[in-house]
């Protein structure tokens, strides 16, 4: 209870230190040149959102994706390079040499 009652009032004081009071930008947000965003175009973003430009990123990510798919290293692994084989084969061999120098 007693660490709700902290956190809220914490939450208070940092909100009070971060809210601009009203009228406009602090002195030092206007020194150091950061924009307002009250001066947001009227007519949006320049984000291009045309179809066209779309559909030429959507072919671009594809032709990515073929092209890592193609790669050799993206292949699932043979027979040969199977972990779980190459552990047996292991310790096959560890057990033989263990055994060749057991003398009983």
């Amino acid at each position: 209870m007693r660490g709700a009652l902290v956190l809220t009032v914490l939450a208070f004081a940092i909100g009070g230190c971060v809210n601009t009071p009203v009228g406009g930008t602090p002195e030092w947000a206007a020194a150091e040149g950061f924009p307002s965003l009250r001066e947001v175009p009227a007519g949006g973003t320049s984000a291009t959102t045309s179809v066209a430009y779309w559909n030429a990123v959507e072919s671009d990510l594809l032709a990515a994706r073929a092209a890592a798919e193609a790669n050799p290293r993206a292949q699932a692994p043979t027979a040969e390079d199977d972990p779980q084989a190459f552990l047996d084969e292991a310790r096959r061999e560890i057990e033989a040499t263990r055994n060749s120098h057991n003398p009983y």
